[in-house]
């Protein structure tokens, strides 16, 4: 590597500890790294996360040579987290990372040295040009606004981890769906006298709260959804996801460009209204990477023995059950169902109907499940509750049949690639809107209202295991069937849109140009 540190193409990524980011991230940088053997990559996280996302790296078919030029570096030294402590222990690792960056940053384009605070390896930059392009996490907004102010010329790259008609949703002005706009929108009320003696806060935050109005939200994929269905039962949702969420929005004012994880494949018509919106009006780039998931097990190499040894239990479970009878029930690293009696009245439909099934206490907002159903199921054989799942590795795996899970974007392509059949319990953010693409979602609780798509919903333990219950027969039955085949044939085009040709790959190559100033 040090032949061509003089002439390198050197590029950051800032990111954060949550797996489901690193995982998709490193394939972004993998597939940027093999296309130029001039790139440098600086990635720049937690030292928890440093071995991590090392690991994930090697998942993307990269030579020895091309992980050379990739350079991983914990920049905050920290304990990891306990199941059900991880909200926390998010909240401080987010504070502690905002002020490390800004220093490392300076190190880096300062041509000093860095040494990682993980492994104490130090890492050079006297004969490495400062980075030309800075990409960040979408949970490290505050970095976005540093660089405008300190290296104004530096492109800057917004990574958003999720599909178009989220984006929409979320961040997209209102005849998105979204509050994107809510500024200047607030500004118009007191322009027009309509404040009420609100304050602009107050009035700000009836602005951004009205997505439980009721209304339909626009689509253009034809996708019926009404607003209170993009969050929680009862709005809300964790405070410092709606917080983060909002300093996202200036952090995408600011970047230069965004990067998707998702493909017109998937949905041709938000993905067309975004990207009219983003680059026709605001005048940014915008790059679909596609579904950042290995599609076909060449792609992906399962952990040695050694690396396996913490999650046996798991595999022993699953080679002791014939193939495609297993649930897995996982929510991701953050969500949780608020009320354990929801996920409790589905666990005893799991002994009920006898279907074997693995879940995990991983969650930030785990809550304990009362301790005489959790010793009946370990009692009965039929469920495993451990600590952390190795997700992807399980999903390929032949006694895997049907997944539980929150829908979150890597949960949901994953399943796709491994040609496993999804049922959605989706909470917030991306969730909803890929439960409703991709099947009628089951949703329950309290607050409840009627979904657009048509159904009830009633809110009682009764309620809810009478659900699954069809829901577990519906999988083994023809209804599953013609559900696995039309999920097949979704990952088939995924699939070519991921070949050389195709969709994703001419977006990689106009991504790279762009960087390189080639375009």
């Amino acid at each position: 590597m040090s032949t061509t540190l003089s002439s390198a193409k050197h590029f950051l990524l800032a990111t954060v500890p949550m797996l489901g980011h690193m995982r998709p991230q490193s394939g972004i940088v993998c597939e940027l790294v093999k296309l130029d053997p001039r790139l440098i990559f600086t990635i720049l996280l937690p030292d928890v996360a440093v071995s991590v996302f090392s690991q994930e790296l090697e998942q993307w078919s990269v030579t020895e040579e091309d992980l050379a030029r990739i350079r991983v570096i914990g920049i905050v030294k920290g304990e990891k987290s306990k199941p059900g402590k991880m909200l926390e222990w998010f909240v401080q690792i987010f504070q502690a990372e905002a002020l490390e960056l800004r220093k490392a940053y300076q190190s880096i384009i300062g041509q000093g040295s860095l040494s990682c605070s993980a492994t104490g390896t130090t890492f050079d930059y006297r004969h490495i040009t400062a980075p030309s392009a800075v990409f960040f996490d979408m949970f490290t907004p505050g970095f976005a606004p540093y660089l405008k102010e300190t290296t104004p010329d530096v492109k800057i790259i917004s990574l958003w981890i999720l599909t178009a008609g989220s984006i929409l949703w979320h961040h997209g002005k209102r005849e998105h769906g979204g509050t994107a706009d809510w500024e200047d929108r607030t500004k118009a009320v007191f322009e027009r006298g309509e404040d009420g003696g609100r304050t602009f806060d107050e009035v700000a935050q009836s602005i951004r709260m009205e997505p439980n109005s009721g209304r339909l939200l626009p689509n253009a994929d034809g996708l019926k959804m009404y607003d209170y269905e993009s969050g929680p039962p009862g709005g809300g949702g964790p405070l410092p996801v709606r917080a983060i969420m909002d300093a996202m929005l200036l952090a995408t004012q600011l970047a230069d460009a965004s990067i998707t994880a998702t493909t017109s494949v998937f949905e041709p018509g938000s993905s067309k209204v975004l990207q009219d919106w983003y680059e026709g009006e605001l005048g940014k780039k915008l790059f679909n990477f596609g579904p950042l998931v290995p599609f076909t097990m060449a792609q992906y190499k399962a952990p040695p023995l050694a690396a396996q040894t913490p999650f046996q239990p798991v595999y022993d479970f699953l080679d002791a059950h014939p193939p495609k009878s297993v649930m897995l029930v996982s929510f991701g690293s953050l969500f949780y169902p608020s009320q354990t009696w929801q996920l409790e009245a589905i666990f005893k439909t799991f002994l009920e109907t006898r279907t074997p099934f693995i879940t995990s206490r991983a969650p930030a907002l785990y809550q304990p499940l009362d301790p005489e159903l959790e010793k009946t199921i370990k009692d009965s054989g039929l469920g495993l509750i451990v600590d952390y799942v190795p997700q992807r590795d399980m999903l390929t795996h032949p006694s895997l049949g049907s997944f539980l899970s929150h829908g979150g974007n890597n949960s949901m392509f994953e399943s796709i690639a491994a040609g496993v059949l999804n049922v959605f319990w989706p909470f917030d953010v991306d969730q909803p809107i890929h439960a409703a693409y991709m099947t009628e979602a089951v949703r329950i609780g309290e607050a409840a209202q009627p979904p657009a798509r048509g159904g009830k919903i009633e809110g009682t333990p009764a309620a809810v295991a009478a659900e699954f219950k069809q829901v577990l027969s519906e999988i083994k039955g023809p209804v599953g069937e013609r559900k696995r085949k039309n999920m097949m044939d979704l990952r088939q085009k995924m699939m070519d849109a991921l070949k050389e040709g195709g969709e994703v790959r001419k977006d990689v190559y106009a991504c790279l140009r762009f960087l390189l100033n080639e375009a």
